[in-house]
């Protein structure tokens, strides 16, 4: 019999809690396909109604992962990582993952990290005296265990997805309010900038240097100082010969970058503003852009409109925030799914403020 996948982290849970496998294969036997947590919960109030509670307040104990997941807490999964990535024993690893739930359990907490697992589980390690096990299971704002897998494995643009990743992490955490996070979390919202919070979306190279040799150290400076610029535009001065040409060309390509110019050259986008790669988005200059799938938050919020007033103005404190670092742009905004939403008009109103796209 078929179960929601999801349902297997659950099941694991409840064997966790000492549910005896006969109680878990009556479950699976009288659950639907599509079964749900409160459906495991009423159904298990009728076999075993103090497992039933143990396992509600378990469940209420979800952990937000870095990788935008959200899942219930379990001890083994910490176990896991300390014997994985420490070398320790797993008694010592069972021992401090308990301790662990402990202190997690009394602060009752409403936001439960998984960096904040890892910071509780390397301060019991040092209690211990495992000063080694500690700098192995450090977060370098991606795990140790996870940057020397990149390495090892010759990952591209190794630089830039580990810094993407610290920068994923610093923005779900520092510049999206809560109501944004959790829209994020639940596939709600798709947001652009997330991985480079700290740099325009895009950024075009224009100086008004007109010796070819200190036109091309201008630009070797500025594509070595700004990595994560998405495919940077690059503007190219009439005065540069077809060698000199020739050889930009090569290092577009090699780049990413976009070559426009006022003037008609051969391979070059003619413009006399800059050119810059959004896919749809038309304008000049961009901060972010946020997609809104509305059509999914209808089809699972009974109060989708409140929903989507708390994620615009959420969004509003992202985008005041973002400016701290990125001066000149906007927010502009992508409704997916409108079209299939009886109260259009009404949605559209919600994100007013902002410059929607196709609209």
């Amino acid at each position: 019999m078929g179960i929601n996948p999801k349902m297997l982290t659950v099941f694991s849970k409840l064997s966790e809690l000492g549910a005896t496998p006969v109680e878990i294969a009556y479950l699976l036997e009288q659950l639907p396909p599509e079964a749900t947590e409160e459906d495991i919960y009423e159904l298990l109030k009728k076999i075993n109604p103090e497992l039933a509670e143990e396992f509600r307040r378990e469940m209420s104990l979800v952990v937000w992962r870095t990788d935008l997941r959200r899942e219930p807490f379990r001890r083994d999964r910490i176990v896991k990582s300390l014997t994985k990535e420490t070398g320790i024993s797993k008694s010592l690893a069972e021992k401090i993952a308990r301790e662990v739930e402990e202190k997690i359990r009394e602060t009752e907490l409403g936001l439960i990290t998984s960096s904040l697992v890892r910071e509780l589980a390397l301060i019991r390690l040092i209690e211990y005296g495992m000063e080694d096990a500690y700098k192995r299971y450090l977060r370098l704002g991606v795990p140790v265990h996870d940057l020397l897998v990149m390495v090892k494995k010759g990952s591209k643009d190794l630089v830039k997805r580990v810094a993407g990743r610290i920068f994923l992490q610093y923005s779900v955490m520092f510049l999206l309010p809560k109501p944004v996070a959790e829209a994020l979390f639940d596939g709600f919202v798709d947001i652009g900038g997330l991985y480079n919070p700290f740099v325009p979306f895009a950024q075009t190279y224009y100086t008004r240097v007109s010796e070819p040799e200190r036109w091309f150290e201008g630009l070797t400076r500025y594509l070595m100082e700004s990595p994560f610029v998405d495919r940077p535009s690059i503007y190219v001065p009439p005065f540069l010969e077809e060698a000199h040409l020739s050889v930009l060309k090569s290092l577009s390509r090699a780049a990413g970058a976009i070559l426009w110019s006022t003037e008609n050259l051969e391979g070059v986008i003619r413009s006399d503003v800059p050119v810059y790669s959004f896919g749809r988005v038309p304008e000049r200059r961009v901060l972010d852009l946020v997609t809104v799938n509305v059509e999914k938050i209808v089809l699972h919020s009974s109060n989708y409109l409140h929903r989507l007033e708390e994620i615009a103005g959420g969004l509003e404190e992202y985008q005041e925030k973002k400016k701290d670092f990125v001066k000149a742009g906007n927010l502009y905004v992508r409704l997916e799914g409108l079209e299939r939403v009886e109260e259009r008009d009404r949605v559209l109103d919600v994100f007013s403020d902002f410059r929607i796209l196709g609209e």
